[in-house]
């Protein structure tokens, strides 16, 4: 086939209007990506800050196995430790939705858990492990170690640290193999023996080999009200109100149609502080809601994290 005729339209040029809005936009767009890059460059230095800190004697050889007392890691916030609580995010949704049982105990602060068994030995026949207090006694009939952690019904009087028990499928009907094991602990960080913020350590063991963990510190914010509590929330089947115990005390929480749940909270290194939002204090929590209201515990949690997590105690049942 022939090409057709050379019109004058195919060999026109371009006008020196065109070249001028051509080199505009070019301007444009070379102007918006050295703005893009300085402002990456800019918040690189301020979102991966390292700091050498002091923890309390005997956290780093509880959490990693490690001597000493001083640890470097990254200030809140900070990108590069997000990127680790999304992976541990990833793993403890996988262990979760393959677990028989999810037991989450609390631990007062400073009370580093040691309890970390590869599994347990099956209850006696007709023993019920349906509460997370059931779960601490048993655990403590086995193992004098963990009379560290507390009782507690809805949510723990202690603050700051827990620990999750993810109980997975015997072989045998003898053991209980412990899938895995989360140790969640908020520590004093310290330089200079000033103290200066929050050290987080949140890890997950296989028996007593830690796999993932993530930790970064939390500045103080100033205002006194830097906490994280609580970090477990407890609810509990709606047939439990046939036997009345307080309409605003444990009835409240009475709430599950089916399975029992629990809310976590895990703290997020994209936030600056582990401070309450403002119109909260240490001591008048949600003050909105009315006493028979459950979320007058927990309402101030909402929007502090991007890691909370409704988990049924029995997953797999």
């Amino acid at each position: 086939m022939k090409p057709g005729p050379i019109t004058s339209w195919t060999r026109r040029g371009f006008t020196a209007a065109e070249m001028l809005v051509a080199t505009m936009v070019a301007a444009l767009v070379t102007g918006m990506a050295a703005v893009v890059c300085y402002a990456v460059t800019s918040a690189q230095h301020q979102y991966e800050q390292v700091a050498t800190v002091t923890l309390p004697t005997g956290a780093l050889s509880n959490f990693y196995v490690t001597s000493g007392t001083t640890v470097s890691t990254y200030m809140a916030p900070n990108f590069s430790c997000v990127a680790q609580a999304e992976n541990m995010r990833a793993r403890f949704n996988a262990d979760v939705a393959q677990a028989i049982a999810v037991f989450p105990l609390a631990r007062a602060s400073g009370s580093y858990n040691t309890v970390r068994p590869f599994d347990l030995t099956a209850p006696a026949a007709g023993t019920l492990l349906d509460t997370p207090d059931a779960f601490r006694l048993y655990l403590l009939s086995h193992y004098t170690e963990a009379s560290l952690f507390t009782s507690y019904r809805n949510y723990p009087s202690t603050q700051n640290s827990f620990t999750i028990y993810i109980l997975g499928y015997s072989a045998d009907q003898y053991t209980i193999p412990v899938t895995a094991i989360y140790d969640l602990d908020i520590v004093t960080a310290s330089t200079n023996g000033v103290a200066m913020g929050n050290y987080v350590s949140m890890r997950r063991y296989v028996g007593a080999t830690m796999t993932n963990y993530y930790d970064c510190v939390f500045p103080y914010s100033g205002d006194g009200t830097d906490s994280w509590y609580p970090p477990i929330v407890s609810f509990e089947r709606q047939s439990r109100k046939a036997i009345a115990e307080g309409a605003n005390t444990i009835d409240k929480y009475k709430v599950a149609e089916e399975k029992p749940f629990f809310l976590m909270f895990w703290p997020d290194p994209a936030r600056n502080s582990l401070r309450l939002p403002t119109g909260n204090t240490t001591c008048s929590l949600n003050p909105g809601f009315a006493a028979s209201d459950p979320r007058q515990a927990y309402n101030h949690m909402a929007g502090r994290t991007a890691f909370m997590f409704a988990v049924p105690m029995f997953p797999s049942s």
